[in-house]
C-alpha cells in the first residue's frame, strides 16, 4: 500500500510539473512576437556575465603576475584603467538586462488584457450565468496581477539568471575540474531536496486562489446587497460569514507561507553547504599542492557570485510556483469558447419584412435542467406589437434572449423572413435589436455619453433629439449641478431616479433606431408618476417597430396587437402557448388571460 501511494504521488508530480511547464510555455510562445527584445535581454545578461568573469579574471591573474614581474604602480594603474572604462558597458548592460525583460512582461500583459476584455465580450451569456461575479472579478484583477508578476519574474529572473548560473558552473568546471563537481553534486542534491517543497508550494496556492475568490465573492456580495443587510438587520451575520471566509483565506495563505519558507530553509542550508564543500575540497587540494592561491581566491569569488545567482533562481521559481495557479485561472477563462458563433457562409441580417416565427422551439439553460420552453409555436408580424405574458418561469424573459441570439435553441428554431437566425452572422443580427429592460443599466459616464452608446458617433444634434423623443431631454437640463448632458450619472446610473434612467435607456434606444424592439418588463419597478413618463416615452420608441413585450402589469399591453399566454412553470404545459388574441377577446374568452386580469384587479 505505501509502495501504491508513492506511485500515486510521483504521478502526481510528473502531471503537476508538465501541467507548469505547458503553462510557462505558453507564455513564452506569447512573448516571443517580441523576440528581438527578448534576445536583448539574453545578449546584455551573457555580456554582463563575460564582464563579471573579465573583471575576476583580470584582478585575480593580472595583478599577482604584474606584482611576480616587478610590475610598476604604474602597470597596475593601467589595469584599472581599463576595469574603469568597463564600467560604463556594465552599466548599459545592466540596465538593457532589467529593462528589456520588463518590457517584454508588460507588453504581453498589455496584449494579454485587451485579448482578455475582448474575450469576455465575445462569450455568451451563459458563461457569465456560470461564473460569480467575484469570482471573475478576482480573475481580472487578482488573478490577472499575479500573471504580470510571473512574467516579470519569468523574464526577469528565470530568463537570466539560470543562465548566467550555467556560465558560473562552466568557469568552476575551467579552473579546476575536480572542484566544480564537487558544486555540481551540492547543487544537485539541493535540487532534489528543494523540487517537492515548490510543488508544494504551487498545489497550496492553488488552494488559496480558490479560497481568494470565495473571500472576493463574498465581499462583493455584501458591497452589492447592503440594502438588503440594513433593511434585515442582518449585519452581525454578514460580519461572521465574512470573517470565516476570511479565515480560511489566512489559513491558505500559512500553508503557502511555510512551504515557501521550507524552501527558503533549504536553499539556506544549501548555500553554506556549497560554501562548505568549496573551503574543504580548496583546502585540502591547497594543502597537496593541488591548486595555486590565487586560484583558490578566484575560485571562492566565482562561487560567492554563484550563490548569489543560485538564491535568486530559487526565490523566483518559488515565486513562479506561487502565481501559476493564478495563470491557469486567466487562461481558463481566455480557452472557454463561446458557444455563440457564425455558421459558414453565414449572411448578414437584414431588417425584417414579414414576421418573426418561433417555431417549436425548446430551450434549457443547461444539460441536466429542465426545458423552460417546451415546443413553443408563435408569430410576430413586423410592425406590430406582440405582448408575452404569464406567471413567472413560464419562459418569457428567456425568449426575448433568444431573438438576439444571447443563446441558442436547443430545438426547434428562430427565423426572421423564413431564414433561421443562425444562418445570419452574430454581430448583424444583434445590430437589427434594440433592448429596455426592467432595470436597464448605464454606464459610469455622463448623462450624454450613455444615449450616445446606442450609436457612435451620433452627432449633438441627434442625441439631443432621441432625449426629447425620450420625454427626457427637460429632466436632464433639470438635473442638480446644472451640468446638463454632461452630468455624471454614478455607478449604474444611481444618481438618477429609475424613471430617468429608464428614459436615458429609452433615448439610446431611439438613437439606436433598429427595427426589432424587445421590452423586458420595462416599467414594472416604477411608481404611477414614473411610469406615465415612461409609458409616453416607449409609445414613441415603439412606433413603426416590431414590439415583443413583457409584462406583468396588464394594463400597460392592453393596446398590443397581440397577446401570448404562456404556461407557467408547475403547469405540466410550461413554455408552450396557452392563449393567444387581443385584450378584449381574451377576456370575454374567459380563460388564463382573464384569470389574471382578475388576479390583479383584486391586488389593485
Amino acid at each position: 500500500m505505501p509502495l501504491a501511494r508513492t506511485a500515486w504521488s510521483d504521478l502526481l508530480a510528473e502531471i503537476s510539473a508538465a501541467r507548469d511547464l505547458a503553462v510557462i510555455r505558453r507564455i513564452l510562445i506569447q512573448g516571443w512576437r517580441y523576440k528581438w527584445m527578448i534576445a536583448l535581454t539574453i545578449a546584455s545578461t551573457a555580456a554582463m556575465g563575460g564582464l563579471m568573469g573579465t573583471l575576476l579574471w583580470q584582478i585575480v591573474t593580472k595583478i599577482p603576475e604584474l606584482i611576480k614581474q616587478g610590475g610598476s604602480i604604474g602597470s597596475i594603474e593601467a589595469l584599472g584603467a581599463k576595469v574603469l572604462l568597463m564600467a560604463p558597458i556594465a552599466a548599459i548592460c545592466g540596465y538593457c538586462s532589467w529593462w528589456s525583460g520588463q518590457w517584454v512582461a508588460n507588453r504581453c500583459m498589455m496584449d494579454l488584457r485587451d485579448q482578455m476584455v475582448a474575450h469576455l465580450t465575445r462569450l455568451d451569456l451563459a458563461f457569465h450565468g456560470e461564473l460569480s461575479r467575484g469570482d471573475l472579478l478576482t480573475r481580472l484583477t487578482a488573478d490577472l496581477e499575479n500573471m504580470l508578476g510571473l512574467q516579470q519574474v519569468l523574464y526577469g529572473r528565470l530568463l537570466q539568471r539560470p543562465l548566467e548560473g550555467l556560465g558560473w558552473v562552466a568557469a568552476l568546471l575551467f579552473f579546476d575540474w575536480r572542484m566544480g563537481l564537487g558544486v555540481l553534486a551540492v547543487l544537485a542534491v539541493a535540487t532534489a531536496a528543494i523540487a517537492p517543497v515548490l510543488r508544494r508550494t504551487r498545489d497550496r496556492s492553488h488552494k488559496a486562489r480558490q479560497t481568494l475568490a470565495r473571500n472576493f465573492s463574498a465581499l462583493e456580495q455584501v458591497t452589492a446587497g447592503i440594502r438588503v443587510i440594513k433593511a434585515m438587520g442582518s449585519s452581525e451575520r454578514e460580519i461572521a460569514h465574512y470573517a470565516g471566509n476570511n479565515r480560511a483565506l489566512f489559513d491558505d495563505n500559512m500553508r503557502v507561507a511555510r512551504a515557501r519558507a521550507q524552501s527558503d530553509a533549504l536553499t539556506q542550508g544549501a548555500i553554506f553547504a556549497l560554501v562548505g564543500a568549496g573551503i574543504v575540497t580548496g583546502a585540502v587540494l591547497y594543502s597537496y599542492g593541488g591548486i595555486e592561491p590565487m586560484k583558490l581566491i578566484m575560485f571562492l569569488g566565482v562561487l560567492a557570485r554563484l550563490i548569489t545567482v543560485m538564491r535568486e533562481v530559487q526565490r523566483g521559481w518559488g515565486d513562479a510556483q506561487e502565481r501559476l495557479p493564478a495563470v491557469e485561472r486567466v487562461y481558463a477563462v481566455l480557452d472557454r469558447p463561446s458557444r455563440i458563433t457564425d455558421r459558414n457562409g453565414a449572411i448578414p441580417c437584414p431588417p425584417p419584412r414579414k414576421a418573426i416565427t418561433i417555431e417549436g422551439v425548446r430551450f434549457r439553460y443547461a444539460p441536466d435542467s429542465d426545458d423552460v420552453l417546451r415546443g413553443l409555436d408563435l408569430e410576430i408580424p413586423v410592425g406590430k406589437t406582440v405582448a408575452l405574458v404569464g406567471e413567472s418561469g413560464s419562459g418569457k424573459s428567456t425568449l426575448l434572449d433568444l431573438i438576439p441570439r444571447f443563446h441558442d435553441v436547443t430545438g426547434g428554431r428562430i427565423a426572421i423572413d423564413g431564414v433561421d437566425i443562425r444562418d445570419y452572422q452574430v454581430e448583424s443580427l444583434v445590430h437589427n435589436v434594440a433592448i429596455v429592460q426592467q432595470d436597464s443599466f448605464l454606464f459610469n459616464d455622463t448623462v450624454y455619453a450613455n444615449i450616445a452608446y446606442g450609436r457612435p458617433g451620433a452627432s449633438r444634434e441627434q442625441v439631443e433629439e432621441a432625449a426629447r423623443r425620450a420625454h427626457v431631454h427637460d429632466a436632464i437640463l433639470g438635473l442638480e449641478g446644472g451640468l446638463g448632458y454632461e452630468t455624471p450619472v454614478g455607478d449604474r446610473g444611481g444618481r438618477l431616479s429609475g424613471g430617468q434612467r429608464q428614459r436615458v435607456a429609452i433615448a439610446r434606444a431611439l438613437l439606436r433606431d433598429a427595427p426589432i424592439l424587445l421590452l423586458d418588463e420595462p416599467t414594472s419597478a416604477l411608481d404611477a408618476d414614473s411610469e406615465r413618463h415612461v409609458q409616453e416615452a416607449l409609445q414613441e420608441l415603439m412606433r413603426g417597430r416590431t414590439t415583443i413585450v413583457v409584462a406583468h402589469r396588464l394594463a400597460t399591453i392592453q393596446h398590443a396587437d397581440l397577446i401570448y399566454v404562456l404556461a407557467g412553470k408547475d403547469d405540466p404545459r410550461r413554455g408552450t402557448v396557452l392563449e393567444q388574441g387581443s385584450h378584449l377577446g381574451l377576456v370575454g374568452s374567459d380563460g388564463e388571460y382573464a384569470r389574471l386580469v382578475r388576479l390583479q384587479q383584486l391586488a389593485t
